[in-house]
């Protein structure tokens, strides 16, 4: 189906999209949890329980990796209350909407807390693809902890 802009006028959109992008991005944490490796050359090791033999039941090691990623973040005090029911959030402060690249958004859907200004919150949307063209940002939907 043709287009009713050109590859040039897409590509010169997109990059005024980036610009903006860029203008506004701020640094946000991500926390994933990661379990550590298990040692599998131990003959007595039990897969199934998780330790070798005779070893005392421990909690399985697990790591919080903090990564940086770059996003736009939007406090929406006026979001719909249907939306705000539907989350659970209790009021629109608690909800906060980001925009991120690709690479950006496998990390938040593995985390286990994204921290935006110093502030603990948890997924609670798909990533939905946004943009004109070819969709090179995502929308996130966070809820505040606690």
């Amino acid at each position: 189906m043709a287009s009713i802009f050109s590859d040039s006028e897409k590509s010169a959109i997109e990059s005024l999209l980036d610009d903006v992008h860029d203008t506004f991005k701020k640094n946000i944490f991500v926390y994933v949890e990661e379990v550590t490796s298990v040692d599998f050359s131990d003959t007595q090791f039990n897969p199934i329980y998780g330790r070798s033999f005779n070893q005392a039941k421990t909690a399985k090691d697990k790591k919080l990796t903090k990564h940086t990623v770059e996003a736009r973040v939007f406090y929406d005090s006026q979001k719909d209350n249907e939306f705000i029911e539907e989350i659970g959030a209790g009021s629109s402060e608690n909800v906060v909407r980001i925009k991120v690249n690709y690479d950006a958004k496998e990390l938040i859907k593995n985390a286990s807390v994204i921290e935006v200004d110093d502030e603990r919150y948890s997924l609670v949307s798909d990533a939905e693809a946004i943009g004109p063209f070819n969709n090179p940002y995502w929308k996130i939907y966070l809820k505040r902890d606690g």
